[in-house]
């Protein structure tokens, strides 16, 4: 395949993934309970102020009833938001979650309150992970935010798929891949403050001083909400949603059209692996997505090894990508259409309107159309994207 083609499919692709990332991440669960699906968007010029201040301009403009019963010292915390007609779920999300406060929402009143530790059944391997950093070691967590308490000394903070609230000492790195970095008056940080897909806010009375690292814009923000939706998890209400599930397939099968455009020779010797040896591609499946939250941690862990993680997500989503096109490309084959005249576009095509169509069933439509992708991303990585083919004896 060209070098000309990757470039233009990749480009396409970057464009539209946003909105694929938009609606399968949202949020990181801080929210218990539905909102309106008539929910209005929302806007927010708060160059100074607090998490209430924010909260109360949703409530006002939604006509939500708000009830806050966070103790003062997290609802006063400062906050600054610019923020331009987003969906007030959205937004919603972003200030709860600097302000490390949950909220529920039912028959029209949002209620906000203090957030509590987790009393999970997971919750046990996260206090773990936590214990050693309230003495000094480093603290690392997936899949949600955290906070280093003002009388907390810790080496390293790092959160991935979630933000840092900083109140205490941190004697060399704070790092969010998927969130924000909050210093908070009085707090110290020696290292560097690092945020991939959010930004680094240092209050006034806080010290930073290594350097202050923010990466936004759309692909570092995609990179960021892939990496919470991976590690995370994607919120329930949201995944499930009909217009979330119907917007989804619609990209995914663009996308999927255009690589069959672009890599119909590739596609078709995937396919080959994946029939040729199905055992063997869908334990490579199943290896890459289960270690990609490992490597990321690794990864997270040395400022050298930061830059990377945009990479590591980026070639998951590709290969994501290229296997639920080769999956759709195997069931348009098997399909008893077109027998006489089926080529690579025709066969992606067809299996992926099924796949569409199966993807969105609520629940059991999202867990096939994933195997399917994940089973056939192990052929097409242990394929080398069509590079390499077996044929079976």
């Amino acid at each position: 395949m060209s070098a000309a083609k990757v470039i233009v499919v990749l480009a396409v692709a970057l464009l539209l993934l946003p909105g694929l990332a938009g609606t399968a991440t949202p949020a990181s669960g801080r929210l218990e309970g539905r909102l309106p699906d008539n929910a209005p968007v929302v806007s927010i010029d708060q160059p100074r102020g607090t998490a209430l201040d924010a909260l109360s301009a949703i409530a006002k403009q939604t006509g939500w009833s708000l009830v806050v019963t966070a103790p003062e010292s997290a609802t006063t915390r400062p906050l600054s938001l610019q923020i331009s007609k987003r969906p007030a779920g959205e937004v919603l999300d972003l200030v709860l979650e600097a302000a490390s406060l949950r909220a529920s929402f039912a028959d029209g009143v949002l209620r906000v309150r203090a957030d509590a530790p987790a009393v999970s059944g997971d919750s046990w391997r996260e206090r773990r992970r936590e214990r050693r950093g309230r003495h000094g070691s480093e603290r690392v967590v997936f899949g949600h935010s955290f906070t280093v308490g003002a009388d907390e000394t810790v080496d390293k903070a790092v959160a991935i798929g979630g933000s840092v609230t900083i109140a205490g000492h941190v004697r060399r790195d704070a790092v969010a891949i998927g969130g924000s970095v909050t210093l908070e008056p009085g707090a110290r940080v020696e290292g560097d403050a690092v945020a991939i897909g959010g930004a680094v806010s240092v209050a006034e009375g806080a010290t930073l001083e290594g350097d202050n690292v923010s990466l936004g814009g759309t692909i570092p923000t995609t990179v960021g909400s892939m990496v919470r939706w991976v590690v995370g998890g994607p919120h329930m209400f949201s995944m499930f949603s009909v217009a979330s599930r119907l917007t989804r397939a619609v990209l995914l099968f663009v996308i999927a059209l255009l690589i069959a455009v672009a890599f119909p020779g590739a596609l078709t010797r995937i396919g080959t692996y994946l029939v040729n040896r199905p055992g063997l591609s869908a334990l490579g499946g199943f290896a890459l997505l289960l270690g990609f939250v490992p490597l990321v941690v690794l990864l997270a862990v040395t400022i050298i090894g930061i830059p990377l993680i945009p990479v590591a997500v980026i070639s998951l989503v590709a290969l994501l990508l290229f296997g639920f096109t080769v999956s759709a490309g195997w069931l348009g084959e098997k399909l008893p259409f077109l027998r006489e005249n089926k080529t690579p576009l025709r066969t992606v095509a067809l299996g992926g309107v099924v796949l569409v169509l199966v993807g969105l069933i609520p629940w059991i439509g999202t867990v096939v159309v994933v195997l399917a992708a994940v089973v056939a991303a192990g052929a097409t990585l242990l394929s080398r994207f069509g590079r390499r083919v077996e044929v079976a004896a």
